[in-house]
């Protein structure tokens, strides 16, 4: 079964993206071109995909962390042990301060004794790679659109036209991510704790 945190991205988080994309289609009109405000609305939308996605990846962070103490059901003092590990594991996470870049997502699920980015692509050999360029070219964007850069997000536009089109295949393949993501999380957390549903519903907004 899919992590609450799988969960929460094809609902409520697709349907954030998909109502900025309806908004992006009424002003635009769906018409092509490098009008200015196209070209702003189109930064807009690649950089809420990135904090919906980077919301994604600390939910799933939190279904982990959940998942693991968890075990501890049953231990005398078991409350005040939930909270310092839980503590312990989230302490200076990458995720609530930086963006989901591959090296910070790879950090914080270390700390839960993940090698993650191996992991996936022992999975996805074909596809892992590809989802780790789409995080660093969107996080690119994202920085760029953050410190008001313009030499970064003009180096970034030399790489690929920062479009509508471009959008949406990031998203196609971020898509696919988070489902590989949940796959690969959920098995490890199955070989740790012999359960294999993560998650309890209590993630903080994105």
């Amino acid at each position: 079964m899919p992590t609450d945190a799988l969960e929460r991205w094809r609902f409520e988080r697709c349907t954030a993206l998909d109502s900025l994309e309806a908004v992006h289609e009424r002003v635009t009109e769906k018409r092509r071109g490098r009008q200015y405000a196209t070209e702003h609305l189109n930064l807009a939308l690649f950089v809420r995909l990135a904090a919906e996605f980077q919301g994604f990846c600390r939910d799933l962070h939190d279904d982990a962390v959940l998942t693991i103490i968890a075990d501890l059901d049953g231990v005398p003092g078991a409350d005040i042990q939930r909270q310092l590990l839980r503590s312990s594991l989230t302490r200076n996470r990458k995720l609530d301060s930086g963006n989901a870049g591959p090296g910070n997502i790879g950090n914080d699920f270390t700390y839960l004794g993940m090698t993650f980015w191996p992991d996936i692509k022992v999975r996805y050999p074909a596809k892992g790679p590809k989802w780790n360029v789409t995080l660093e070219n969107l996080n690119d964007v994202r920085n760029a659109v953050a410190h008001s850069d313009a030499a970064k997000l003009a180096a970034v536009r030399a790489r690929q036209p920062l479009t509508l089109r471009t959008f949406r295949t990031w998203r196609r393949s971020l898509n696919d991510a988070a489902s590989g993501f949940d796959a690969v999380v959920s098995a490890y957390l199955g070989n740790v704790t012999g359960k294999v549903k993560t998650g309890g519903g209590n993630h903080g907004e994105a």
